[in-house]
């Protein structure tokens, strides 16, 4: 069956500023955004947030044209840009937060040259769950999971589900692993660690053929492309098979994402 279609985006940049990010690609200027929302909205989307996408059919109960808005990280600027961008389209979104980074700075990938963006204090973050936008988890300290023994890993998950269960009442149940990077043996700690799906990303023709709960593709929506691109890949998004099981029995093998991924 078709994926109801998952876009991913992180970062904003104001308007005729110059980007210093190591991933210019993963910022966009405000007026984009917006454009791309306007767009959505008179196609007739509708945003779900990604319990509802993944609810067994019986359960579902969801819009002509379904989709699923998210964001990485947690940076202040969605707060300033896409929130009010959203609520303008009557659109939510599902945000993955960084909880042990929590009203700080993005300062994990400072090290490689990727400069540290303010983000969201606990205060906005509650303000955004009671006003029915999705927090699921980002792990605690972003630091990707390959590079950590598995007890640690575990950690990350589940101190980061247990500090949102403490702050917003509800455990998320949705993770989006770090910078996409993940083996086999991760989406099983996911599952073991209370979480019902996570997510991954798009990086070529054969991510949309193989979609699952542990392994959710989104699309990157890239903030230096044209309207023209965005259609295509929203095109794209809408390909993409779900296959709807758990966590992948195969071999340990690394992912694409571990292979191909950015600094996000």
């Amino acid at each position: 069956m078709r994926q109801i279609p998952i876009l991913m985006y992180h970062w904003f940049r104001e308007e005729g500023a110059e980007s210093t990010s190591l991933s210019p690609q993963l910022e966009i200027t405000p007026r984009l955004f917006e454009r791309q929302m306007r767009y959505l909205h008179g196609k007739g989307y509708r945003t779900v947030s990604l319990d509802q996408a993944l609810a067994p059919k019986e359960r579902r109960r969801l819009p002509d044209r379904p989709i699923v808005i998210s964001f990485d990280d947690g940076t202040l600027d969605f707060w300033e840009h896409a929130r009010p961008a959203l609520a303008r389209h009557d659109f939510t979104a599902t945000l993955f937060v960084v909880t042990g980074k929590v009203g700080g700075e993005s300062d994990w990938d400072h090290a490689l040259g990727e400069p540290a963006r303010p983000l969201m204090n606990w205060e906005q973050i509650e303000e955004l769950h009671e006003a029915g936008f999705e927090i699921g988890s980002h792990t605690e300290t972003h630091r990707p999971l390959i590079e950590l023994p598995d007890e640690q890993a575990r950690g990350e998950l589940v101190r980061s589900r247990e500090t949102l269960f403490e702050r917003l009442g509800v455990a998320p149940n949705l993770l989006a692993y770090p910078r996409g990077f993940y083996y086999a043996r991760h989406k099983r700690l996911a599952r073991e660690s209370g979480y019902w799906a996570a997510c991954s990303v798009i990086l070529g023709w054969r991510d949309l053929k193989r979609s699952d709960d542990y392994e959710l593709k989104r699309m990157t929506i890239k903030g230096n492309e044209s309207m023209l691109k965005f259609k295509a890949r929203l095109a794209l998004a809408r390909r993409v098979r779900y296959e709807g099981r758990g966590f992948d029995p195969r071999p340990d093998e690394p992912s694409r994402s571990e292979a191909e991924g950015t600094t996000a």
